[in-house]
């Protein structure tokens, strides 16, 4: 075998790695186009649903006051998912919505009696969404803090939660989830953040009282 049969022979093996190289190159950069395009997907559906959420909370409150107009008095409760809202033969609303994703009712409480009112909940998917910081439910909303936007009577505003530094807790202090830390006077708001930042064992961070801890409903 001469050396020019040799080179040949070399110059080929080169060419067959860049060529697999190369193909495995595109190979990455197609699967990663691919994989946040199928993101992107994923986003905007989400977007999609929780732009459904909020237009079902906005018809969901209309005919909530639609009823006390009729009935000079909230709903005790929301019919089951699809089903009409009556009351003696008056349809207030053909059906009642639900969470696209998880078909699940929407929470809602209600008060009867003096001082009566109602909220109502959702959790949105995108986490950036203005409006839960425009519901003021950054930190949490509903009886147990799990949702994220609402709307209320007008009223009552909605229950905000968020951890905060409890007015007692020692020289260290103490971070709790309070229901309604505006009632409490906190002078800061740690949302989701479990630790307060670490910051409970200045005085002044503190709550001025726990009547914002547990709110009954």
């Amino acid at each position: 075998m001469d050396d020019h049969f040799e080179d040949r022979i070399g110059k080929n093996k080169n060419r067959r790695g860049v060529l697999l190289a190369e193909v495995l190159v595109t190979a990455f950069l197609v699967m990663a186009i691919t994989f946040f395009s199928f993101l992107a997907i994923l986003k905007q559906l989400a977007r999609a649903r929780d732009a459904r959420r909020k237009a079902d909370l906005d018809r969901l409150k209309i005919a909530m006051e639609e009823y006390y107009f009729t009935f000079l008095r909230y709903p005790r409760e929301l019919p089951d998912c699809g089903q009409p809202l009556l009351v003696n033969n008056t349809k207030i609303l053909a059906a009642i919505p639900c969470d696209p994703k998880t078909d699940q009712r929407y929470y809602y409480e209600s008060k009867r009696g003096n001082g009566q009112y109602f909220r109502i909940c959702a959790l949105l998917e995108d986490g950036g969404d203005n409006s839960i910081d425009f519901a003021r439910c950054r930190g949490g909303c509903g009886g147990d803090c799990q949702y994220n936007y609402g709307v209320s009577s007008a009223n009552v505003a909605l229950i905000s939660c968020s951890y905060v530094c409890a007015p007692g807790g020692g020289k260290t202090g103490s971070c709790e989830l309070y229901n309604d830390p505006e009632i409490s006077l906190c002078p800061k708001l740690y949302y989701r953040d479990a630790t307060c930042q670490g910051e409970c064992s200045n005085p002044a961070n503190r709550c001025q009282n726990a009547s914002g801890k547990n709110i009954p409903y």
